[in-house]
């Protein structure tokens, strides 16, 4: 973002994360998730505006003396270390008793779980991806954490073990009780792991809440494009005589509008195909049918637009090319052309 000559990878951003919680924090490459994390450990420092932990302003607090531990995508492990020298290294710098370190490991393996203890005599290039994952998290919690920050931690990880790693993650966060900010690019895990979602978009935090709030009550027009499998089909129309004109239908808007262009969107799920050949016409260009899922998405083409809809999977009677009649939800979402925020 620029402004008079500056560019800001935040703005504006106003958020409270309870105590011993985990937000979970998503958007699109480059909207400054990252850099939230910078900011709240103390590697970069906010140009205006504070950072409270426990009601204390912390902006001159240097990083390690914010009690953070953080643990990134590529690990970040001391390669020449085996994994208990990794945990212990925090106390080796500052000359903590050999006494307290063991103790420090052992409550860590404890929490860790299963097969942890095992991995402290390796090191990290004979571990995959996985335990040096678990190591990592180690490290972190091992010096007892005010706050765990965690940065896209499973990304490099394949698909099954994903799945493995966040249920363990899930455990730890539950167990330990640890306030912590979690990013990813992941929205299944984002909502898995994250007792509250914070949605960001170029530099700011839209809306923070659930997956019913963020999906059922999106307060801004990115929101509702953007979060969801499928998202909120959203669109930007012309408004004549309190209309909205939308290829072959007119949809009258009953509250008080001015403007010549809103933006307006609708669930997916909610959609009702008409097999009386009336509504929206489109042509069915692509079912997306994944296995896992008791859902199927149709991709419809409407006058170059696509209208994703999502139907249950035991109804195979549609095929790709054919003309399908949509028929819109009542429930209907508008939002400011200029703003892009909800208004009705």
């Amino acid at each position: 973002m620029e402004e008079e000559g500056r560019i800001y990878a935040l703005r504006d951003v106003d958020l409270i994360i309870p105590e011993g919680k985990t937000l979970s924090v998503i958007g699109p490459t480059g909207c400054g998730k990252t850099t939230l994390l910078k900011v709240i450990a103390g590697l970069e420092k906010p140009d205006y505006g504070n950072i409270y932990f426990n009601e204390k302003i912390v902006n001159d607090l240097p990083p390690k003396d914010r009690g953070i531990g953080m643990v990134f995508q590529d690990y970040a492990l001391y390669p020449h270390y085996e994994a208990r020298g990794n945990l212990a290294f925090y106390f080796w710098i500052r000359k903590r008793p050999k006494e307290e370190i063991d103790e420090r490991i052992k409550e860590t393996a404890k929490i860790l779980g299963v097969g942890f203890e095992d991995l402290l005599p390796r090191k990290p290039r004979t571990l995959s991806g996985g335990e040096k994952q678990r190591v990592a998290i180690g490290r972190c919690i091992v010096r007892n954490p005010t706050i765990m920050l965690m940065d896209e931690p499973l990304s490099n990880l394949d698909a099954k073990l994903r799945v493995i790693t966040r249920a363990e993650i899930k455990k730890l966060l539950v167990r330990f009780e640890v306030t912590t900010v979690y990013v990813t690019h992941d929205q299944k895990e984002a909502f898995a792991l994250g007792d509250l979602v914070a949605v960001m978009h170029e530099g700011r935090i839209l809306q923070v809440g659930t997956y019913e709030d963020l999906t059922e009550d999106p307060k801004h027009a990115f929101v509702a494009s953007f979060v969801g499998d499928p998202p909120m089909n959203i669109f930007r129309s012309k408004v004549i005589d309190r209309k909205i004109i939308f290829e072959n239908i007119e949809i009258p808007i009953n509250f008080d509008f001015n403007k010549k262009e809103i933006i307006w969107g609708f669930s997916p799920s909610k959609v009702k195909i008409n097999d009386r050949g009336e509504g929206l016409i489109g042509e069915l260009y692509f079912i997306e049918n994944l296995p896992s899922d008791k859902f199927q998405t149709l991709h419809i083409d409407v006058a170059k637009k696509t209208i994703k809809i999502k139907i249950p999977k035991e109804d195979y009677r549609f095929r790709v090319g054919e003309k399908i009649y949509l028929e819109l939800p009542e429930k209907l979402y508008f939002f400011d052309p200029d703003t892009e925020e909800r208004i009705y």
